[in-house]
């Protein structure tokens, strides 16, 4: 009988035959991917490489290397039939122990199932030199509905499977892949399983867990400890911050805030709070036990939700002139219904150790943000501002009071409006309110035609002045209108207030221009400059102010062509706005969003810019959708079954041929925060590592 235990690519004997892309080239002409136009398939789908150097059968070994760039390998050059077999091992030199998470996967494929299906287990690379791994088949786990061992069709290691982060530092030589007959103990390193969190409830959210793992590692930040500079430029398929400079900083990179000092916090997934000591050592707390317990004991959930992708949440963290911080949180309980969605206000007396929850009256709400110059908000809890539903809504305002023992006291909300835009925008950091002393100053938006105007003349946009004391509202001033279209609820405003105490107000276009108006007298809202139109296809402006009264707002920006960039605008004092300065590319056209935020340190004017660098919403032809989940292929289960999205369809694009292109669209978790900043008032940007943050 012959030996089918391994073949000439499981021996890592055959040029090729292992491959960093999905196989493309089976249904596609290469002109005919999106690919070629940054770089060839023969080098996407070449990052394992045929080695000499350490060899434990034959003449070759595989390298393996640069996983943030290559997270995924595989071969279909393999014994299809493994029902007669126990297990497989093979041979693998580390050349340093880096502790990375690998799953090794043999895909099965059911006939019944639209999506692939696997049999997959987990490695950690924890040696130096060589070391054998043995996996029994009854050690295996399944992912969607394998077939069975005897309907083999490709072996798979993967590294950003379950929404894992790779070390850019592992380096793997394989060799020696084969089926074993005989039975056997499996290798001890699967074993090795993180530690999972435990809550009185269970807790789910849409952004990927927390990785504690990756705080404080020892190797460089990125590639050589060089800066990483802007622009970015995206590259097929999928390659962002972490595949082009090996960006693996020693935090879990967060949405930013500052204490009115600028010490850094980064806040990740709503409930986890990052910091950094002066000698560069992060510690992080974890709020989920916290808000388990109170979502069980005093909201009565049987299981914990927390929107925590900066989207309908408000990622910031707040503090006041006593060092007091806050949180708002939007959670809710899965197995109920929408009513269950609440929002929570956190406070914390004592350094961000311990905190107090207060229910508010809804589940939108978002603080008064610090945008240069409105220096009264520390002299008081923040301003909270909120909104019944999602737009067109009600919108409100109230200012919590301490009380003497200093707890808080939430005043009844004041409306401000209906028919209005939400004042939660998930995308660009805008604030919407500006303190001065007994007064809010507020910016928004109405879903309404006003008489005299149609449609087409956009969202008609207020400004208004709120009374601490007496609760009071002033009559609203329109400033201007925002986009093309009245009923479109992305057309909020961003108001800042320069040195002067003169306000200036962005409204947004949604793909159009967005409008640009100042206030005439410092601290009134009688007077105003007539807008300007400023920029083309931009959404999602923010707006912060420096201490030069320099203006700054990223937009994601759709021109020219449907490409979503993220785009820096800028106003000096007295100056027009420069041209538009993109500072990420995608690399391909069509939907991408990434829930940016814009802060600004106030010690010190430094400018951070948190994105998401693989978006939650992605339009994807049949190639890209092919790479996508080829680096992602736990996710494919959720897309064809319809919860992330609609099944894909089968039309292939021949661009020779003049066939259009067809796209799906799909909402998969967002994945890959990143972080720049810029230390020169906008001028270069890089990637935030650990000596941005850590300051005396």
């Amino acid at each position: 009988m012959p030996d089918t235990s391994q073949t000439p690519a499981l021996d890592f004997e055959v040029e090729g035959a292992w491959r960093t892309a999905p196989d493309l080239l089976d249904s596609f002409e290469e002109d005919q991917l999106w690919s070629t136009r940054t770089i060839p398939f023969k080098e996407l789908a070449g990052g394992m490489m045929l080695t000499s150097t350490h060899v434990k059968s034959g003449a070759f070994s595989g390298r393996w290397a640069e996983h943030s760039r290559y997270p995924t390998i595989h071969t279909t050059d393999v014994p299809e039939d493994w029902g007669k077999f126990r297990g497989v091992s093979f041979w693998a030199f580390s050349e340093i122990p880096t502790d990375e998470l690998v799953t090794f996967a043999v895909e099965s494929e059911n006939a019944e199932t639209p999506w692939k299906d696997y049999y997959h287990i987990s490695f950690q690379v924890d040696w130096k030199g060589w070391k054998r791994t043995r996996f029994r088949f009854v050690d295996f786990e399944k992912l969607g509905s394998p077939a069975g061992w005897q309907s083999v069709k490709a072996v798979y290691f993967f590294t950003k499977i379950f929404n894992r982060q790779p070390n850019p530092y592992t380096v793997l030589h394989l060799d020696a892949m084969k089926l074993e007959r005989k039975a056997f103990t499996t290798s001890p390193q699967i074993r090795k399983r993180q530690a999972r969190q435990q809550f009185p409830i269970p807790v789910k959210s849409r952004a990927p867990d927390f990785d504690p793992a990756a705080l404080n590692h020892s190797y460089p930040e990125t590639v050589g400890g060089k800066a990483a500079t802007a622009p970015i430029r995206y590259r097929s398929y999928f390659k962002t911050e972490r595949a082009l400079f090996g960006y693996y900083p020693r935090f879990q990179p967060g949405f930013v805030s500052f204490s009115p000092e600028g010490r850094a916090y980064l806040q990740y997934g709503s409930a986890i709070v990052q910091s950094v000591d002066s000698n560069g050592v992060w510690s992080y707390s974890d709020l989920r036990p916290m808000l388990a317990a109170y979502a069980q004991e005093e909201l009565g959930f049987t299981e914990l939700q927390i929107n925590n992708m900066g989207h309908g949440n408000d990622p910031s963290i707040r503090f006041d002139g006593d060092g007091d911080a806050y949180m708002l949180l939007f959670v809710s309980d899965p197995t109920s219904n929408w009513r269950s969605r609440k929002g929570l206000l956190l406070h914390s007396r004592n350094g961000l150790r311990t905190w107090d929850i207060y229910l508010l009256p809804f589940y939108t709400a978002h603080f008064e943000k610090f945008v240069g110059h409105n220096h009264d908000r520390l002299k008081r809890p923040p301003v909270i501002l909120l909104s019944r539903y999602i737009s067109p809504t009600e919108i409100f305002i109230t200012v919590p009071r301490k009380r003497a023992d200093g707890t808080l006291e939430i005043p009844e909300q004041t409306r401000v409006a209906d028919e209005a835009i939400s004042l939660n925008p998930h995308s660009g950091e805008a604030c919407q309110a500006i303190t001065h002393g007994k007064k809010v100053f507020i910016a928004y938006g109405q879903l309404k035609i006003l008489p005299g105007k149609t449609k087409e003349d956009g969202v008609p946009n207020y400004v208004t002045s709120f009374d601490i004391r007496t609760g009071k509202l002033s009559p609203p001033k329109l400033i201007g209108f925002g986009g093309i279209n009245a009923e479109d609820g992305h057309n909020w405003p961003s108001i800042a207030v320069d040195s002067k105490g003169h306000f200036h107000v962005i409204i947004n276009g949604h793909h159009n221009p967005f409008m640009y108006t100042s206030s005439l007298k410092p601290w009134s809202i009688d007077e105003w400059s007539e807008p300007i139109s400023v920029a083309k296809g931009t959404s999602y402006a923010g707006l912060v102010i420096d201490k030069e009264d320099t203006l700054y707002s990223v937009t994601r920006c759709s021109h020219p062509g449907y490409y979503f960039r993220l785009s820096l605008h800028r106003k000096k004092a007295g100056q027009p706005w420069e041209p538009t300065k993109h500072l990420v590319l995608p690399f391909k056209p069509y939907y991408k969003v990434y829930y940016h935020k814009l802060v600004i340190d106030p010690a010190t004017d430094r400018l951070f810019l948190a994105y998401w660098s693989q978006s939650a919403s992605i339009c994807v032809f049949r190639d890209e959708y092919q790479s996508y989940i080829h680096t992602w292929p736990d996710r494919e289960q959720p897309f064809m079954s319809g919860k992330d999205g609609p099944i894909l369809p089968t039309g292939t694009y021949r661009p020779t041929e003049g066939v259009k292109r067809k796209y799906h669209f799909y909402n998969p978790p967002p994945g890959e925060l990143s972080i720049l900043v810029s230390d020169d008032r906008g001028d270069t940007w890089h990637l935030a590592t650990t000596k941005d943050f850590a300051r005396e």
